[in-house]
């Protein structure tokens, strides 16, 4: 489903002459400064921001804010004085376990047996993100790691902690296995169910490593005012804001799968974020938690942001997030991704999409819901456009979007009939971004 070759003249005059929505990843931006292509370079001193100057607050019942609380304090106070090297170690002793489970055959045999993994409909399970953090911390190293894979980590753990095979032994002296049994203090059940596959994902989410992790990584990028201030950002000298600005105002919907608002301090008008976003001198509840940080120009919340693996934290916490919402008048109303792309595509008679900076990897929903739309939409002549920058990206975004159609016949025939091209970023780098044409950074 390799596509047609877009010309940048001919994506101008399709962006023109059709309703078209832009929807970028992390591509984005990392062409306003480096540290966004870094997160992992930024993980100590967001850990020490994260110590002194973060803030947890649970609005729930007696058990639920015990459980969270417990937790979580529990994993800070392990944590607190740990050095950089002490808190990488972590993420090292994490590829051990990752490494120790795909080495026994038998464990993972019993986790498909126990429905413990699974694949979707596309042929992707829980196993993929876990070869991943072996295959990539192997061949480059833990801090090319895509960050969200880590959490399924977090889901194996819980899994042996369940069932507690005799065939397979957790690794001794490991850090990351450690925290995790801080993080599990408190382990009294608030959701009575008989699933196993639901009570492992109660433990993930309630792990005080998971809360953490969020906290983390979300510190991280927000890169101390970065992500929200424009005047902060090392490389805009070397950017064309203007020229940007009046490229992404043609454009009927902008959707960005990043936290950072730099996308809406250029355009000055509405972001959806999907994944959620940084909400300044705010505090917010999603699922009766509220996450922030105080900085040196005010507070920040993060409290909707979806941060982790696709199977918990992209497909599974949105569906718990939306409906807390309904029955708590305090917390953050908040739709289903799904929900999201529905109506943006819908509301605004969405016909073509541009795909700027986004890794496949780990948002195949968004493929889905985007080609899901356009046939519920009725939409004759849909169009996908994927911006790739290398033969590499653009041939893996190819075979993704075969593998997630997987609908019935009539749906599934649509989908591959919808028209996708391909444009090389570094056109619209030149075009539409830098001055001199610059596209270092990328």
């Amino acid at each position: 489903m390799l596509g047609n070759e877009e010309a940048i003249l001919d994506l101008n005059k399709k962006i023109s002459e059709r309703r078209c929505a832009f929807i970028c990843g992390n591509g984005f931006s990392i062409n306003f400064d480096k540290e966004f292509s870094n997160i992992y370079g930024n993980l100590y001193s967001a850990h020490k921001d994260l110590i002194y100057n973060s803030q947890l607050r649970v609005k729930s019942n007696k058990a639920f804010s015990k459980k969270c609380n417990e937790n979580y304090k529990s994993v800070l106070q392990h944590l607190r004085y740990f050095s950089e090297e002490k808190l990488m170690t972590i993420f090292e002793d994490a590829v051990l376990f990752a490494e120790s489970i795909k080495a026994n055959n038998e464990l993972i045999d019993e986790f498909w047996e126990r429905g413990i993994i699974s694949k979707l409909t596309f042929g992707f399970s829980e196993l993929e993100p876990l070869e991943q953090i072996c295959k990539v911390s192997r061949e480059k190293g833990i801090r090319y790691v895509n960050i969200e894979h880590w959490t399924i980590l977090i889901y194996f753990y819980a899994a042996i902690k369940n069932m507690k095979p005799s065939y397979y032994h957790i690794p001794n002296n490991n850090s990351f296995i450690t925290v995790l049994k801080h993080g599990d203090k408190n382990n009294t059940r608030l959701i009575h169910v008989d699933n196993e596959k639901a009570v492992l994902q109660e433990d993930v989410i309630f792990n005080g490593f998971t809360t953490y992790f969020k906290m983390l990584f979300s510190i991280a990028i927000f890169s101390k005012g970065k992500a929200v201030k424009l005047n902060k950002l090392d490389n805009l000298d070397n950017l064309d804001t203007e020229k940007l600005k009046q490229f992404l105002n043609r454009f009927n919907v902008l959707i960005s799968l990043n936290y950072d608002k730099i996308m809406e301090l250029i355009v000055d008008k509405n972001v959806e974020h999907l994944h959620g976003e940084f909400i300044l001198n705010k505090e917010e509840y999603v699922y009766n938690q509220s996450y922030g940080l105080n900085f040196d120009e005010g507070y920040v919340s993060f409290s909707d942001i979806l941060i982790g693996d696709y199977f918990i934290f992209k497909s599974f916490l949105p569906i718990v997030n939306s409906q807390s919402a309904t029955k708590s008048f305090f917390n953050k109303k908040t739709l289903k991704i799904s929900d999201r792309v529905t109506k943006l595509i819908k509301d605004n008679s969405i016909s073509t999409v541009l795909i700027f900076g986004m890794n496949v990897e780990n948002d195949y929903h968004l493929l889905r819901n985007l080609m899901l739309t356009f046939y519920d939409s009725g939409v004759t002549n849909p169009n996908i456009i994927y911006s790739y920058f290398n033969e590499k990206e653009k041939q893996e975004f190819s075979t993704e979007l075969e593998n997630v159609i997987t609908f019935n016949k009539e749906v599934s025939e649509y989908c591959r009939n919808i028209n996708v091209s391909y444009v090389q970023t570094q056109q619209i780098l030149a075009s539409h971004f830098y001055k001199n044409a610059k596209t270092e950074l990328v």
